[in-house]
């Protein structure tokens, strides 16, 4: 008896990949994961600049707007010129208060610049970024309270502010004023009269503001800061209030009218209005600001140069910055020089 043994065939079908074939499938495949490696990464790249600018922008369109709207108001003290303001003899002191002509309740200086050379500014800031300008403005706010309802004839004027009725603040500052004198007084003390025949008659009551804007050096990064006249709980004093995040740098030039038209004549450096000590004919302002990301891009290398104003900078480092600027008409400077309206 004899028997037969046979081989099982193999298919080719059903042979494995070759060493070969199955390397060639790998650099394939490393190929596209590099491909779509270096998209997604171009892709987040460009994500977080987009989200970086689009913040920068947004704290820099806000920073304007504030700096644009005080500046506009600076020296306006209603019907009652600055000169012609005096203040109360029951004025107390103001806590943390600045060197003149910065200082609280002085009004020969409404409106006028320095460059911070140090921390310390004013007498009032010990925070400031170096070689930054800080601009210091003064004005009343435009919410007047009077004696009695002005809409009303019928209405009862016996001198005494009290309209509208319980809005007096006893933690304000107030100029009552009418077209030829203005008394600074402390909310909590007597209100001055202003019945017909006093020096204050037909006087009307603004609140009374100073601001004085700075970028300051603060442990989280710059920020556009200010200081201002507020109640600290026993008494008026300087307090510090932060505006917008990442400011890094801020600078002005002044439009000059050398000759009272009411033109802007010629555009003028901080230090050279300074020097010439006319800040009074300054009509108009450039205001410069520098934005910075808050976050670094290590793979990011800022190789850019930013003008503000009477200076260029070259960062050279890992942070995306944005330089903004704005033109703004001082309107009531413009006012006095053409002799009030």
């Amino acid at each position: 008896m004899s028997v037969t043994l046979s081989m099982p065939l193999v298919s080719k079908t059903n042979r494995g990949f070759s060493l070969i074939e199955f390397m060639i499938a790998m650099v394939l495949g490393l190929i596209i994961i590099s491909g779509a490696t270096s998209v997604y990464l171009a892709s987040k790249n460009s994500l977080i600049e987009s989200e970086q600018f689009a913040s920068v922008s947004e704290n820099g369109r806000f920073a304007l707007q504030i700096l644009n709207y005080a500046a506009r108001h600076a020296a306006f003290f209603g019907s009652a010129a600055p000169a012609d303001i005096r203040k109360d003899a029951s004025l107390g002191a103001v806590s943390g208060d600045c060197d003149d002509p910065a200082s609280a309740y002085n009004t020969s200086a409404t409106f006028f610049a320095v460059r911070a050379t140090s921390a310390d500014v004013l007498g009032c800031i010990d925070d400031a970024m170096p070689n930054t300008d800080v601009l210091v403005l003064k004005n009343v706010r435009a919410q007047p309270l009077y004696d009695a309802n002005p809409d009303d004839p019928n209405a009862l004027r016996d001198g005494v502010i009290s309209f509208p009725a319980g809005v007096w603040d006893a933690e304000s500052v107030y100029v009552v004023a009418n077209s030829e004198a203005g008394l600074i007084v402390d909310g909590a003390d007597a209100k001055p009269d202003v019945y017909e025949g006093s020096e204050l008659a037909l006087g009307v009551a603004w609140p009374y503001r100073i601001q004085i804007f700075y970028i300051r050096n603060s442990v989280a990064g710059p920020v556009l800061s200010r200081k201002v006249l507020g109640w600290n709980g026993t008494a008026m004093a300087i307090e510090s209030e932060n505006l917008v995040q990442g400011v890094e740098n801020m600078r002005f030039l002044f439009g000059f009218d050398s000759n009272n038209d009411g033109d802007v004549d010629s555009i003028n450096s901080l230090a050279a209005v300074d020097a010439a000590n006319a800040w009074d004919r300054v009509i108009s302002m450039q205001a410069f600001i520098l934005l910075r990301s808050q976050e670094t891009d290590p793979g990011y290398i800022n190789e850019k140069t930013y003008r503000l104003g009477d200076i260029t900078l070259a960062p050279a480092d890992d942070i995306r910055r944005l330089m903004m600027q704005t033109e703004i008409t001082l309107r009531n400077p413009r006012l006095v020089l053409r002799g009030g309206a």
